[in-house]
């Protein structure tokens, strides 16, 4: 039995009254059975409406404390093994007369609804009822200890037997599940069912599975090898390839450069080779008639020395030759030149790239 309060209500009614577009976190829901599920009491006001009702016609001399217990739950069912022996028309009958036996204990007005899921593991009835006692709200007077060993007793008798059910041991230790116990213990039962199908059917093909693991991994790993054998081949190639365009690159930089070597000089390099050799004569024209220039002046200064030698009688002819210097070294180096010439016989420009010598 679960027992839940006034904020649990709704939760319960959707999970109870579910459709097929109900969005279970049970695992053993299945969604394409939900439209087998069935009533077999069944209110045209929701579950709370029907409870808020129910209690302000008890007239309570106080209000109903928030966290009163409000319903009562039971989930009464069996294992495969029995409702595998019942046909469609029986099933619905063991339903219907559990749902009699609590009508008849707990009266049929404080039942909010009797509803039968056929989407799950095993059939199982959810019960749900407003725990009314002597006129007022008390789910823990209604239900004591005592009530619920009586309960599974008067159960047994009223519909165990019928239905060829035994009854649970009286004073063990087993206890009334909550409605998620009992499914949790549902889970549980149907996962070690499928576990040791499971197991059983590995066993029985555990060869069959070795070999066909063992015939897959050799698939695979010749497939590996061939991609392998692939890839190394490809990158062989494309190492060839490359080989084979680096050399044709190299010889094509090789021939543009002898081609360009048996080119013809261009006429502009001509032409600047010319400049380049009448600029270089020019300079050594320009270099020899500073030479002789030099060499003039030096004759000019000794002859100074001289007359400078020869006494003071001279000084007056020494200072007007050095100031005539002075004023008209171009003119005094033109005279100086001719008067040389005279005795000498030779030309006196000697611009012309001759030295004193004639050479």
């Amino acid at each position: 039995m679960e027992k839940y309060h006034k904020t649990d209500i709704v939760g319960v009614e959707q999970e109870n009254e579910r459709d097929e577009n109900y969005q279970a976190d049970n695992p053993q829901i299945d969604p394409t059975r939900t439209r087998d599920n069935y009533n077999i009491i069944k209110r045209q006001r929701s579950y709370t409406q029907f409870i808020n009702d129910k209690i302000a016609a008890l007239d309570l001399p106080t209000k109903v404390r928030k966290d009163a217990v409000l319903m009562c739950s039971f989930v009464v069912g069996s294992d495969r093994a029995f409702f595998g022996e019942l046909s469609p028309r029986e099933q619905q009958q063991f339903f219907v007369d559990c749902t009699h036996f609590f009508a008849e204990r707990y009266g049929e007005g404080n039942i909010v609804s009797a509803v039968v899921h056929m989407d799950e593991t095993t059939p199982h009835l959810h019960l749900n009822l407003i725990p009314i006692v002597d006129g007022r709200l008390s789910a823990k007077t209604l239900f004591g200890r005592k009530e619920l060993q009586s309960l599974q007793t008067d159960f047994h008798s009223a519909v165990g037997k019928k239905w060829g059910l035994q009854r649970g041991r009286e004073g063990s230790l087993a206890k009334h599940l909550s409605t998620a116990e009992f499914k949790a213990k549902k889970i549980v039962e149907q996962a070690n069912g499928e576990a040791d199908r499971k197991l059983q059917i590995a066993r029985l093909h555990a060869d069959d599975i070795v070999e066909l693991a063992n015939a897959q991994a050799e698939r695979k790993l010749q497939t590996a090898q061939s991609q392998a054998d692939g890839i190394v081949a490809e990158a062989r190639s494309q190492a060839n390839n490359a080989k084979v365009r680096a050399q044709e690159y190299l010889d094509g930089v090789i021939y543009s450069v002898e081609n360009e070597k048996a080119k013809p000089i261009p006429k502009r390099r001509r032409q600047a080779e010319e400049e380049i050799a009448l600029l270089r004569s020019e300079n050594e024209a320009l270099r020899q008639s500073k030479s002789i220039a030099d060499k003039d002046r030096a004759d000019l200064f000794e002859q100074l020395q001289k007359a400078e030698r020869a006494g003071k009688s001279k000084e007056s002819a020494y200072k007007m030759v050095t100031d005539m210097l002075a004023a008209y070294p171009e003119e005094f180096d033109a005279l100086l030149s001719k008067s040389r010439a005279k005795k000498s016989g030779v030309s006196p420009f000697k611009s012309h790239g001759f030295d004193r010598d004639g050479k």
